[in-house]
């Protein structure tokens, strides 16, 4: 357990709280009823200082970030374009206080990879640079931690459908912008997306599929084949998967959903309930429809899982992380 700098408590520090992943922070902060002393809000982009907002029913300023800001804080979330946050990431020693970096992509190369459901319970105190991994990479970690506890995974293969939000609050607003302009055969407008979203799908225009087979592989069975399609998709929030996954065994439906039930990260339909990616919206978990053996390949099954991209794929995630490296027990899932 790291005991807090201050005698009042801990003292959290999110920057970019104005992007859909801050202000998700802050919520979950309020509902997990962390322990902290104040939280504060910092800009490292230069977009947001001087924004007058509010931390629960309190109103609150955006500050500049500083060493001066930074000393003071036990535990600092950094959100937001990894551009702006190398620089300060990099005074976790310096300053004394526990980085969790959720930038997209991270820029902390050094840092170690924290998912809840998967490696939370190697982490302790002495890890004070965490990197929350892309939020797509997260799902498929839990999934394949799982099937790896009954046997190899020697192949998967990964179809994901990203929603707007992947572009944070201008993403959303240009594809509501898109949706009414398309009904009412207006001029659509693509100030973020490069062409028409709304009622359409196409491969993502930003390629990071490398960067998030890295962290998967990095979380899993390096030696695993391992191969990521990314499209963008006309929802707002929450990522859709279609993994193909082969297992060196032939495993029966049966144990493969046992195993994936054991996690508590990971929720299955029940009875006639269908999951929909609409449905993760919220959630805690990822949530996972089907999984079906596939009919000409041994060893090989589909699993269609939805997850909520801004939840258990960043804050939470980063959240749980803070939690374990600061508390050093609790829920790690």
């Amino acid at each position: 357990m790291i005991d807090p700098k201050s005698a009042a408590g801990y003292r959290v520090g999110i920057v970019n709280p104005p992007t859909l992943v801050g202000t998700e922070i802050q919520s979950i902060l309020r509902e997990r009823s962390f322990p902290y002393a104040k939280i504060v809000l910092l800009d490292s982009t230069g977009q947001s200082t001087g924004m007058l907002t509010e931390i629960g029913d309190e109103p609150a300023i955006v500050l500049p970030v500083s060493d001066d800001e930074l000393e003071d804080c036990d535990v600092v979330f950094f959100c937001g374009p990894a551009e702006g946050n190398r620089e300060w990431i990099q005074r976790y020693e310096e300053d004394n206080f526990v980085a969790i970096d959720l930038s997209q992509p991270s820029s902390a190369a050094e840092g170690r990879l924290a998912v809840a459901g998967v490696n939370l319970e190697a982490i302790g105190s002495g890890d004070r640079l965490l990197v929350s991994p892309h939020p797509i990479a997260i799902p498929i970690a839990i999934v394949l931690h799982q099937v790896e506890l009954l046997g190899r995974v020697e192949i998967c293969t990964a179809t994901v459908v990203q929603p707007a939000s992947e572009f944070d609050q201008l993403g959303i607003e240009e594809l509501a912008r898109q949706t009414i302009s398309v009904l009412n055969i207006q001029t659509v407008p693509h100030e973020v997306f490069d062409r028409q979203l709304a009622f359409n799908l196409y491969p993502a225009t930003e390629r990071n599929e490398e960067f998030i087979t890295t962290q998967i592989h990095a979380l899993t069975d390096p030696d695993m084949q391992l191969a990521l399609l990314v499209t963008q998709g006309t929802v707002f929030h929450g990522h859709t998967f279609s993994l193909f996954v082969k297992t060196k065994e032939d495993l029966t439906p049966d144990r493969i959903t046992a195993t994936l039930r054991a996690n508590a990260a990971i929720v299955f339909a029940e009875g006639d309930q269908a999951f929909g990616t609409i449905d993760a919206a919220g959630k805690d978990e990822v949530l996972i429809a089907e999984v079906r053996p596939d009919a000409s390949i041994r060893g090989g099954f589909w699993v269609w899982a939805v997850c909520d991209n801004l939840r258990r794929s960043s804050a939470l995630n980063a959240v749980l992380a803070a939690e374990k490296v600061l508390f050093g027990s609790g829920v790690t899932n």
